[in-house]
């Protein structure tokens, strides 16, 4: 340390070292360091633990405004999310049960630790497809499990929630904005495009023609549809005006939106609620059209949906069917990581916030941890 005496002399100011100068360095020692910089003090614990559940910082301020809004929305997302949920359930070679099982338990659970706003957790369609293909992988190691895969499907989303909740927990979530936009595009492309062709032939109706095989390579479904065309059936006009129907609603919203702007927002719930619009009114046409034929109906029906949650606890984990998914884990990760933050980052920024990777991990990682 350097001691130094000031003095006036003449208007002047004049340093006169009172000594020699001296500097004494203490002693490092590791477990000082480590005590600085890696064991954490009490208040960094406490915000630390207060950051893994972002709803503490608004819950306090939630008002009757706010429940209004999140009523209609939540009425709207869920008109919508009973239908896909089955669906994405039949995509995943699961009953459809489970997409119902899946919907509800996720969205009970995400909003505690996630930071965005309008994602509602559930079956996803990139994973749905993904996990059929792990099921066809695994079920011939596991015969016993050919009649109940789901006990399969339920192992591997504990797995993959601890995994990905320990990657937010270690705060290590920052990889993925390293992950390039066209990387993100092209898989959302070939997967949207994969899906979409395993699909047309059940909207078709030529799914269930001998030696058709829907689960096959995208190029080989799309080439066996034109062989098979001759065995679509009355599930082709369905299906057809269905989807033709969807479309047009969406159209007419987005025309009448511009032509009386002053009525945009009526437009737009009606364009939001054209799913479950459309989903009804065939419904009322099955059950017209098949009711005196429950047991050969005209066209494909999901038939009986258990009630209530039959099929509902505690997940089997166990090294056999661990073994039997192990290859694919990585690539599953990569898929719910990817697929998840995407679309979170593209929501929130068509509304004008910023989402934590780290905290949306933790969250679908619950999801899947205690909703599998």
């Amino acid at each position: 340390m350097v001691r130094e005496l000031f003095k006036r002399n003449r208007g002047t100011r004049d340093v006169e070292p009172l000594g020699p100068v001296e500097y004494i360095e203490p002693v490092a020692s590791t477990s000082e360091w480590l005590k600085e910089h890696v064991v954490p003090t009490r208040s960094g614990t406490v915000s630390y633990v207060k950051s893994l559940f972002p709803f503490l910082t608004w819950i306090y301020r939630y008002n009757w405004v706010w429940f209004v809004g999140d009523l209609i929305a939540g009425v709207t997302v869920g008109i919508v999310v009973i239908p896909q949920g089955m669906a994405y359930a039949k995509l995943a070679s699961l009953p459809p049960e489970f997409g119902l099982y899946s919907s509800f338990v996720g969205v009970a659970i995400y909003w505690l630790s996630a930071t965005s706003h309008v994602i509602s957790a559930g079956p996803v369609a990139v994973f749905s497809s993904l996990l059929s293909v792990i099921l066809e992988h695994a079920l011939p190691q596991l015969p016993e499990y050919a009649d109940t895969p789901w006990i399969i499907a339920g192992c591997l989303s504990v797995v993959l929630g601890c995994i990905v909740m320990a990657i937010g927990l270690f705060r290590i979530g920052f990889i993925v904005d390293f992950i390039p936009l066209p990387a993100i595009a092209a898989f959302m492309t070939g997967s949207a495009l994969n899906i979409a062709m395993g699909q047309i032939p059940t909207l078709m109706g030529n799914n269930t023609a001998d030696g058709y095989n829907t689960r096959a390579a995208t190029y080989l479904v799309f080439g066996n549809f034109f062989k098979y065309i001759k065995h679509c059936d009355l599930n082709a006009a369905i299906g057809l005006t269905a989807l033709f129907m969807l479309y047009a609603v969406r159209w007419g919203c987005g025309y009448a939106s511009r032509r009386w702007p002053q009525h945009k927002k009526t437009f737009f719930f009606i364009n939001t609620l054209r799913s479950g619009f459309v989903i009804l009114l065939y419904t009322l046409i099955s059950f017209l059209v098949n009711r005196n034929h429950r047991d050969d109906p005209k066209f494909s029906i999901l038939k009986t949906i258990p009630r209530g949650f039959q099929h509902m606890g505690v997940p089997v984990v166990n090294s056999r069917i661990l073994s039997a998914v192990a290859a694919k884990l990585p690539s599953a990760i990569i898929v719910l990581v990817i697929e998840h933050i995407s679309i979170a980052k593209s929501f929130a920024r068509l509304s004008n916030y910023t989402i934590d990777p780290n905290q949306e991990l933790i969250a679908i990682g619950l999801t899947n941890i205690f909703g599998p």
